[in-house]
């Protein structure tokens, strides 16, 4: 039986020449293409179509195209003709609400935004103040490129690929918005009324390979808003496949990526290089970390690279498993220089369950007297720190472990072991005590610190690492200094942990039945 081909629609491309187009034309060739983004706002496109900007060219105005793709044929905004990236520029987009992008894309699927140059600044200071506590002056909400969803119904297909944005000046307190939506690039499912049980959401949502500088507030944001109330999971509502990936960030008032109410999420291949330059005290979020997720389910944060995070008001972490979680994987990545430590895990009422921290590098981390691994709030059932290395240099006043809000007295299960820790700083330890803490089978060298765990399976020998800095190198491959040499005493004096990955951080096997070296370098 012979089944017939879907049949697409007839991939029209559409040329918009600033210089030389003009509205009037078919916009269907370069030698008839349009002018304006308002023509192209005016057109409703079919799957396979494109929308193509001249190189070199710029638009003050806000890009707004409608239609929808479908699956294997989305509609493309791309380039074509020599030269720079074209600019939207969305300087004189109002703002409030959930609006005030550069690029908006609403309630629409299979959308393909590669190739532009954004930028979304107004020339004011739109942070937003709070005066005693009591007077609240607001800023506009400002994106670059915004990926919005209130039609009550999922939308599918969403890739924003290759495209700089850069100088979008977001609120930190804003009107009618959250503050952590707004910046550089963001995708949201608004509630139409209230919070609806997932009816907004998405489903396979790709922000890839983008460089985002010099933006606020956030990042790269992707958040669901339609997953059920404001502390509840209903797994059925979450959006579905949300992957961020090989994106640079540098420069970020505050967040760098966050990924909040989906599930079966990737965050790999980026790199965040400064965050946290902005805050206002008493904001509903004025905290920072390098990348988190929260309110969500199977979420892998992979070979990213986290540096230069500051700590304003709270956190200041590379990496966050936050609230409403589970089955988290933080694994293979690089954390360095971040004033805030290392990796933030959130626990008390509102815990999820299932954080894996396992075969990551932290260097210079949680040098304001912060703690490299936060246990704030509480701890979430189920979490396992393993294989991870840790470097401390002197002078520094780091904790390894540090609590923040609650006594430590955990009853919940959690496992710290066959970590290498190298604390040549000052910063003492603060390790959570009760039934549910198991610590074991570590390497602690060089100070050894008031609060540093017991531990009958501990090593307190130098680890032997190849050629460790004091400063730390820049780059996920450029950190072989803190391998460790193969007369290691951590080598081989590991505890066998069951699904361990496979894989150290420089891809060696990791066997499941031999014991292996502590640390995050499997040396033989």
């Amino acid at each position: 039986l012979l089944v017939a081909a879907p049949a697409f629609a007839l991939n029209t491309a559409y040329y918009v020449d600033a210089v030389n187009g003009s509205d009037a034309n078919a916009g269907t060739s370069q030698a008839a293409a349009w002018q304006t983004v308002t023509k192209v706002n005016a057109t409703t496109f079919s799957a396979g179509d494109h929308i193509l900007l001249h190189a070199g060219q710029q638009w003050v105005a806000q890009l707004n195209p409608k239609g929808s793709g479908v699956s294997g044929n989305p509609i493309t905004i791309g380039v074509y003709g020599d030269g720079a990236r074209p600019i939207i520029d969305g300087r004189n987009v109002a703002g409030g609400g959930s609006g005030g992008a550069a690029v908006l894309l609403n309630n629409v699927s299979y959308w393909t935004v590669s190739g532009l140059e954004v930028v979304n600044d107004n020339g004011k200071n739109n942070v937003g103040t709070i005066i005693l506590g009591a007077i609240t002056l607001p800023g506009d909400n400002r994106s670059g490129i915004l990926v919005n969803n209130t039609s009550g119904v999922s939308q599918f297909g969403i890739t924003i690929i290759n495209n700089y944005v850069h100088d979008v000046n977001g609120c930190f307190v804003c009107s009618g918005a959250n503050p952590q939506t707004n910046g550089g690039i963001a995708v949201l499912a608004d509630a139409m009324n209230g919070y609806n049980n997932g009816s907004s959401s998405y489903n396979g949502v790709q922000i890839l390979n983008n460089i985002v500088e010099n933006v606020g507030r956030t990042g790269i944001v992707f958040n669901d808003y339609s997953t059920g109330l404001l502390y509840v999971v209903a797994q059925n509502a979450l959006s579905q496949n949300v992957t961020s990936s090989g994106n640079q960030l540098t420069n970020i008032d505050s967040d760098g990526i966050i990924l909040s109410g989906s599930i079966n999420n990737l965050i790999e291949h980026n790199v965040i290089n400064t965050a946290g330059l902005v805050t206002v005290s008493g904001s509903t979020e004025p905290g920072t970390v390098g990348m988190f997720v929260a309110k969500t389910t199977n979420s892998v944060m992979q070979f990213n690279e986290v540096s230069g995070v500051h700590t304003n008001v709270a956190d200041g972490e590379a990496y966050d498993i936050d609230l409403l979680t589970s089955n988290t994987v933080v694994q293979y990545n690089y954390s360095h220089d971040n004033q805030g430590g290392a990796f933030l895990l959130m626990g008390g009422n509102f815990s999820g369950t299932g954080g894996t921290v396992r075969y990551n590098l932290s260097v210079n981390d949680a040098f304001a007297a912060n703690g490299v691994f936060t246990l704030s709030s509480g701890l979430m059932s189920g979490v396992n720190i393993y294989n991870n290395t840790v470097y401390i240099a002197p002078g520094l006043v780091s904790h390894p472990i540090s609590q923040e809000g609650w006594s430590g007295d955990n009853n919940n299960t959690w496992y710290f072991r066959n970590n290498v820790i190298v604390n040549l700083g000052t910063g003492t330890w603060q390790v959570p005590t009760g039934t549910g803490t198991t610590i074991s089978s570590n390497l602690i060298w060089g100070n050894h610190t008031a609060g540093e765990p017991a531990d009958a399976s501990k090593i307190t020998a130098d680890p032997q690492m190849i050629a460790p800095t004091a400063v730390a190198p820049t780059g996920l491959a450029a950190v072989a200094g803190y391998k460790l040499l193969s007369s290691s005493p951590a080598v081989g004096s590991g505890v066998v942990i069951a699904s361990n990955g496979g894989l150290d951080y420089f891809g060696n096997l990791v066997s499941a039945t031999v014991a292996p070296t502590r640390g995050f370098h499997e040396a033989r």
